[in-house]
């Protein structure tokens, strides 16, 4: 009886923590995509605001 209580309390112990990892797993999915949104919007307003300095008289060597 004690390890048949014993068993089932490791199983549930080993389902919490698969279920931990794959929520960890998501939320790493999750983070790395909004990194990379965040990345590719700073390349787009970094051009935006090249392209505005070009307008206001600064050659590219200056910019960069």
């Amino acid at each position: 009886d004690n390890q048949r209580r014993s068993r089932a309390r490791k199983k549930e112990y080993v389902a919490t923590l698969e279920a931990k990892y794959q929520e960890c797993q998501r939320m790493g999915v999750e983070a790395s995509i909004e990194i990379q949104n965040a990345a590719r919007a700073v390349v787009k307003e970094n051009s935006r605001l090249k392209e505005l300095l070009k307008k206001v008289g600064l050659v590219d060597e200056e910019v960069d």
